[in-house]
């Protein structure tokens, strides 16, 4: 199958190429260095110049039509889905698009520019994959069109469970949706009568510099480390080492590191989102956050090897890239089809 694949430089959009089992082609908005990339075409849409917009067009127009792929696979719902869409429709190409959470669930809302950009994206995508009944139920406000919408994880790696310590694990980015200002005001509450934990904060973002004056005003900085950017084999490092894993933004939709560190045994602490209720009951296998509550005292009031038990169940059922991947190569088939 020849197929092409769009999306961010992402370790999301990384993860289901290295492992969709044979090699794609890529457009991206930076260059990337991952597996099972056969070649890669780098384009940005970020400019608000009309000139340089339409040159960008001109250009990815070529480069599709010369590659002439089966199947185009657009992840994330953007700028870049919407010309590459507009694109795919002229030359007879089918898509199929993955929701990643924010880009329907917020951004529609902010004005009829973005409303109906993915109004035009879903309505031309041969199937739109989502995480989430809260991000399918959106999507059908934005285009009424349920038949194609299709709940349906990127799929994970299990992550081996470790000898757990007391560390609390965020590894979100550093941007306002995720609130890690909110993480770090819990864990100092928390600290007060649970001096030996510490937390772990991986990722970058615009907000690092004042996350860590934050922390160092709160004289916590001996029990939170900063560990910037982590590859995979580090990540898994931390999920499997860490007791508690949180996760607080404001719209998402199921996160792949939640459902990583589920499979690794944490605990999970996630937001009071319809996506969180979908895999966690709140006291049950996690803590669905509520205000007035700090739910990492909830969190160490759970029995950690029940948690782990129940959780690595419903992700092995539920969430497994191998699983997934067979399901996304069947939609690539009823696409062509179609």
């Amino acid at each position: 199958m020849n197929l092409l694949i769009a999306g961010p430089n992402s370790v999301h959009v990384s993860s289901f190429v290295e492992k969709i089992g044979f090699p794609v082609h890529l457009v991206v908005e930076e260059v990337v260095t991952w597996n099972n990339v056969s070649n890669q075409y780098v384009v940005d849409f970020k400019s608000f110049n009309l000139f340089k917009l339409f040159g960008n067009w001109i250009k990815l127009f070529r480069f599709v039509k010369k590659l002439n792929p089966d199947i185009i696979h657009i992840h994330q719902v953007n700028r870049l889905a919407f010309f590459l869409i507009m694109i795919a429709s002229q030359l007879r190409k089918p898509c199929v698009v993955t929701a990643w959470g924010s880009d329907v669930l917020l951004m529609p809302q902010k004005n009829w520019i973005y409303f109906n950009m993915a109004k035009y994206i879903l309505s031309k995508a041969r199937f739109v994959t989502a995480d989430s009944i809260d991000m399918i139920k959106a999507m059908n406000v934005i285009h009424d069109h349920s038949e194609k919408y299709i709940l349906l994880q990127y799929g994970i790696d299990l992550v081996p469970q470790g000898e757990k310590e007391n560390i609390i694990f965020s590894n979100r980015l550093h941007e306002p949706i995720y609130q890690i200002d909110k993480i770090i005001t819990l864990f100092h509450e928390f600290l007060k009568d649970n001096s030996d934990w510490k937390l772990v904060i991986a990722g970058v973002g615009s907000e690092s510099e004042r996350l860590k004056r934050k922390v160092s005003e709160l004289d916590i900085t001996e029990n939170v480390q900063f560990v910037g950017w982590l590859n995979k084999e580090m990540n898994f490092d931390y999920y499997s080492r860490s007791k508690i894993y949180i996760s607080l933004p404001k719209s998402d939709g199921m996160s792949v590191s939640v459902l990583e560190a589920m499979s690794a045994g944490c605990i999970p602490i996630v937001p009071d989102l319809d996506v969180s209720r979908e895999w966690v009951q709140n006291m049950h296998n996690g803590v669905v956050f509520q205000e007035g509550i700090n739910p990492l005292l909830n969190a160490i009031s759970l029995d950690q090897e029940n948690v782990s038990s129940i959780n690595l169940k419903i992700v092995t059922d539920r969430a497994t890239r191998i699983a997934s991947n067979k399901i996304f190569i069947e939609l690539y088939s009823k696409s062509l089809m179609q």
